[in-house]
């Protein structure tokens, strides 16, 4: 006997609403949002220019194109003819920096990457002078790596901390590292800040860190900075596991994968 399956509504939208909704509003709307894409590319750009890149009729471009300049969104040089992004544009996309939160934004990619990896995946913040775990997906394994969401670690002898401090420009890094010794915390961890910096331009090299059992002996981890807009480190991403499961030959491909999930992270919060 077959069973119904239930409907599952999602909120903020209507009982009705299906996602492939038709119509010419609708197509309206999806070729407007086309042209300020297209506008968001240029620093100005001609009627023909826009619809050539939009692949639009020019008339129907053009009453695009005056509808959005009525609201703000874009911009007329009638002195040169050329489009742009208005002012108003700038307003609507400021409100998502208002509002944005990174461990929430990333809390479905650092899922994907623990699947992906079957390790624990941290994100974490610097606070002071310590690394700061702010959200984590534990890795399923009898033996894993185990932080305290709102733990902390020094930010010299941690993978996600080498990794944020690699991005940073020098004036910052000593701010943030304050006296030339640096506590030792293992055998491996990096106690002059000449040897820690000589680690940090292979590491701004390579696209990621390694934490090679310089905080907790057993324990590797391979992390990368995640970027806001100007191009500044505000935290990263690190996948850690017991040393028998991550041995040198797979750092690799670990760094790979953490490198290209700070990427995106980077591309979802900052628009870059």
């Amino acid at each position: 006997m077959n069973q119904a399956v239930p409907t599952v509504r999602r909120r903020g939208r209507p009982s009705s609403a299906t996602g492939t909704e038709g119509g010419g509003e609708v197509q309206s709307l999806d070729r407007a949002i086309a042209l300020l894409e297209v506008l968001a590319l240029a620093d100005g750009l001609t009627l023909s220019e826009v619809a050539r890149a939009a692949e639009l009729p020019t008339s129907t471009v053009h009453r695009l194109l005056t509808t959005l300049e009525r609201r703000g969104l874009v911009g007329h040089d009638a002195a040169t003819g050329l489009w742009m992004v208005g002012i108003g544009l700038f307003r609507v996309g400021s409100a998502y920096l208002r509002i944005r939160k990174l461990p929430e934004i990333a809390r479905s990619l650092l899922r994907e990457l623990s699947h992906g990896v079957n390790e624990t995946v941290n994100l974490s913040l610097i606070e002071g002078p310590h690394l700061v775990c702010v959200a984590q997906v534990e890795s399923h394994a009898a033996v894993r790596a185990f932080f305290r969401i709102g733990g902390d670690l020094p930010i010299h002898a941690s993978g996600g901390g080498k990794a944020i401090l690699s991005g940073m420009n020098l004036e910052a890094r000593r701010a943030w590292l304050g006296g030339d010794q640096l506590q030792r915390y293992t055998e491996h961890t990096h106690v002059s800040r000449r040897a820690l910096q000589a680690d940090l331009a292979e590491i701004a090299e390579r696209g990621f860190s390694i934490d090679d059992e310089e905080h907790t002996p057993g324990m590797r981890c391979v992390a990368a900075a995640v970027l806001d807009e100007w191009r500044e480190p505000v935290g990263a991403i690190s996948i850690s596991a017991p040393t028998v499961r991550m041995p040198p030959e797979r750092i690799a491909d670990l760094g790979a994968r953490v490198r290209e999930a700070a990427r995106r992270l980077t591309t979802q919060y900052s628009g870059r």
